[in-house]
Parts: structure tokens; C-alpha cells; sequence
């Protein structure tokens, strides 16, 4: 029940997307992690879940003590968590949806190095992992219906020879998921963790990743 209680508090907040004031602005945020690919009536996402996420998510939500977030991120702290979904959405109104083992069979992650990464199977994720993820489906299944029914979750190691994640949401880098014959590529670090730089002509405001002013050509600060 406890999972149950955070993953409302999660959900919630990632479904309003920037109502609640945020250091990140969570709109860009979820926009880079959520890579959707529309091929006339076929929808296919594929959503990356960094650590950073439920900080992000939560963090000034007084229901959800410090702790909590902390553990949370403590759970996937040693896996890549990403969400599939691969769906046809018919004349009449419905979806046919693929289905968990399906999109399993076609999914794998990519590394920048051209490494390639296949699911873990749950015998081979910690078990508090297994039981978050359990979690989850049904929580998406009530608050985002037929829709949250499709998505299916997924976790992956991508470490170095010193246990450490590969893939690092505010280090340079790449990757890329590929599922139900999709590309979907992430380029890191992510934008909107960056602090934004400021042109030093007229001090407009600037994305954190770009290196000169596109209207003066000068060196952004």
C-alpha cells in the first residue's frame, strides 16, 4: 500500500506537468524524456525515467517527506527505467495496444559507445524494484485509462566496470531505445537541468546548452 500512496503523489504531479512551481521547469522536462513517434494511426513512446525525476516530481510536495523521495530514487538508483508503449487507434474510437512480451521481444537499448542492452527479466532486479514497478501499472491503468493500460515498464543495467550508471541525465552523452522497429535517440545532459546563460548584449535568456547568441553571435555567459 505504501508504493500505492507514492505512485498517486507521482502520477498526479507528472499528469499536471508545471502547476506546482518547480526549481526545473517540469513541462520542457517531460518533454525530453518522453519521445512519442506517430506513424498515421500508430502511436509509439518511449518515456526514460531518470533518478532525477522523482525529485524533480516531488520535491515540494508536502505530503511526500524528503525521505521518501530519497528512497524512491535509492530503488532505480542502478537501472535505466523506461516505459514503452506501442499503440493503432482505430476508425471506430478504440486502441489495439502491443502487448507486454511483445514489445519486450523488439526492445533494446543502445549506448554511445554502440553497445546494445536487452530488459532484465524480474529475476535479475532487486526485488523492492519489482514490487515499485508492480505498482505502477495499476496506477496508470486508473488515472490514465485505456491509454495507461499500454504502457508497459522495463528496467536495464548500463554500468561501467565500477557499478556505476553509464547514462547520466546531467553528464554528456547519448543513448537510444529502440522498440516496435523505432528509433527514439536522447541526447544528454538533459536541457532542462541546465541553468540558462544570458546573452551579454542585451541579457536575454538563453538555453543552457547553446554557446553563442543566435541573434549577436557572441559567447553566451
Amino acid at each position: 500500500m505504501k508504493y500505492l500512496f507514492f505512485l498517486v503523489a507521482v502520477l498526479s504531479t507528472a499528469t499536471s506537468f508545471g502547476q506546482a512551481p518547480q526549481k526545473v521547469n517540469l513541462t520542457e522536462y517531460i518533454r525530453e524524456i518522453q519521445i512519442w513517434e506517430k506513424d498515421n494511426s500508430q502511436m509509439t513512446l518511449a518515456f526514460w525515467i531518470p533518478k532525477s525525476y522523482w525529485k524533480i516530481s516531488l520535491q515540494d510536495n508536502p505530503q511526500i517527506p524528503a525521505e521518501t523521495v530519497d528512497q524512491l530514487v535509492a530503488t532505480f538508483e542502478d537501472y535505466i527505467f523506461v516505459c514503452g508503449l506501442d499503440v493503432a487507434i482505430h476508425n471506430n474510437g478504440t486502441a489495439s495496444f502491443t502487448d507486454e512480451a511483445v514489445l519486450r521481444e523488439s526492445l533494446s537499448l543502445v549506448d554511445d559507445k554502440g553497445d546494445t542492452y536487452l530488459p532484465l527479466e524480474n529475476d535479475q532486479i532487486a526485488p523492492d524494484a519489482v514490487a515499485l514497478m508492480e505498482s505502477i501499472k495499476p496506477m496508470f491503468r486508473q488515472m490514465l485509462g485505456q491509454m495507461g493500460d499500454g504502457m508497459h515498464f522495463y528496467l536495464f543495467k548500463v554500468q561501467d566496470e565500477n557499478g556505476n550508471n553509464t547514462i547520466d541525465e546531467y553528464k554528456e552523452g547519448s543513448f537510444t531505445v529502440k522498440h516496435s522497429d523505432k528509433e527514439f535517440n536522447y541526447t544528454l545532459p538533459l536541457v532542462a537541468l541546465l541553468p540558462s546563460k544570458k546573452c551579454p548584449v542585451d541579457n536575454a535568456e538563453m538555453k543552457g546548452n547553446w554557446k553563442y547568441c543566435p541573434f549577436h553571435g557572441n559567447i553566451l555567459k
